[in-house]
């Protein structure tokens, strides 16, 4: 089996490659799978800001990859993740928060799956609202380039969720589909 992964972020790929050991415990179709990467950069939105434009952006890198020569229907898994923030209002309180999405498809079947949700600090939250993009407010605050391996995740939880976790979640549960195939027909 090949795995196409639009992106070439060490915590995109980590985290697909610990998703698909965690499948191949319970499906040996996986065991043997080939990663392949492609930097999709160019196609991905600017810091999403809704769950519909985060999972957009991981479809948009999911049907990318189904259009290149090493794709093959039926016997190649496409797989685009995507991070970014979601704002909701409960009561009078507007909270902003951190979200990663999977889009996987075979060229016909698509899973999806979220990787969790953590809020952002208010201070951090207004930054991204008038436009930052998180990856650099994160950046600035630690002093040092994290946005492609711990991200704002690890930061946020003192590295008990990195940006890899949350990613293996969220491809996990996009998987779901080819993995557990009698549950979703």
């Amino acid at each position: 089996m090949l795995i196409l992964i639009g992106s070439l972020r060490p915590a995109k790929i980590d985290g697909v490659r610990d998703a698909l050991a965690s499948v191949a415990a319970i499906d040996p179709t996986f065991r043997h799978a080939r990663i392949e990467t492609t930097d999709l950069t160019e196609i991905a939105p600017r810091m999403p800001m809704s769950d519909e434009r985060i999972l957009g952006g991981a479809r948009r890198r999911a049907i990318a990859l189904t259009r290149t020569t090493d794709f093959v229907p039926g016997q190649t898994l496409a797989v685009g993740v995507e991070g970014g923030v979601h704002s909701l209002t409960l009561g009078e309180t507007r909270t902003v928060t951190l979200q990663t999405w999977a889009a996987i498809t075979d060229g016909t079947a698509w899973g999806i799956g979220a990787g969790g949700s953590i809020a952002l600090p208010d201070t951090i939250a207004a930054r991204v609202i008038k436009g930052e993009e998180l990856g650099n407010i994160i950046d600035e605050l630690t002093g040092e380039s994290v946005r492609g391996t711990r991200g704002a995740w690890g930061v946020l939880t003192r590295d008990l969720i990195g940006r890899r976790d949350a990613f293996r979640l969220a491809v996990i549960a996009a998987l779901a589909p080819f993995y557990n195939a009698e549950a979703y027909r």
